[in-house]
C-alpha cells in the first residue's frame, strides 16, 4: 500500500465567509488551513465534536429532572402533611431555577424606585439606611448568591452590581 492509498487527498470548496473564519482559526492556532480542516473533519468523524455536546446536554437535562422531582416531592409532602396545597408565594420560592450559568435570568436584582436589591431566585430583600450598610448589603447579596443558590452572578447581575451607586436610604 503506497502513501496515496494510505492517506488519500480530500479536496472541496466552501463559501468565502466560512473560508475566512477557517483562516482566522488557523492563524490563531498558528497552523495552516488544511491542517485545521483535517483536525475538524477527523474530530467529526470520530464523533468527538458531537458526543461532547450531547453528554453535556444530557447532564443538564438530568440535573433539571432531579430538581423538578425534588420540587414535586416537597409539594406533595406539604399537601399530605397539611391537607392543603402550597401557597403561590411558597411555590415561587421553592421552585427550582435551573439555568446554565444563569444565562436565562433576565430580571435585574435592583429596584431603582425603592433603592433596594432583591434576589431574583428566592425574593430575599436587601435594604440599607446608610452608605456603610449599603456596602454591607452588597457583600451580603454576593454571599447570599454563592451560599444559598450555589452559583456565580449572572451577566446581568454582575453588570448591575458593578454599576450600582449609593443613592441614599432604601424605602
Amino acid at each position: 500500500m503506497n502513501y496515496s492509498e494510505k492517506n488519500p487527498t480530500v479536496a472541496f470548496r466552501i463559501e468565502k465567509k466560512l473560508f475566512q473564519k477557517l483562516e482566522r482559526e488557523a492563524i490563531q492556532k498558528k497552523i495552516t488551513n488544511s491542517e485545521i480542516s483535517r483536525e475538524i473533519i477527523t474530530k467529526y468523524l470520530k464523533l468527538e465534536l458531537i458526543e461532547n455536546n450531547q453528554t453535556e446536554y444530557d447532564k443538564l437535562k438530568l440535573e433539571k429532572l432531579k430538581e423538578e422531582i425534588r420540587y414535586l416531592k416537597i409539594k406533595n409532602d406539604f399537601a399530605e402533611n397539611f391537607d392543603k396545597p402550597l401557597s403561590n408565594s411558597a411555590t415561587r420560592i421553592i421552585k427550582p431555577a435551573i439555568t446554565n450559568n444563569q444565562e436565562l435570568s433576565f430580571q435585574s436584582p435592583y429596584d431603582a424606585s425603592s433603592k433596594r436589591l432583591q434576589c431574583v431566585d428566592c425574593g430575599v430583600l436587601l435594604t440599607w439606611n446608610s452608605f456603610e450598610s449599603y456596602l454591607q448589603q452588597i457583600k451580603e447579596y454576593k454571599q447570599h448568591i454563592l451560599s444559598r443558590h450555589n452559583r456565580e452572578f449572572s451577566p446581568l447581575e454582575k453588570n448591575v452590581i458593578d454599576n450600582l451607586k449609593y443613592e441614599g436610604k432604601s424605602k
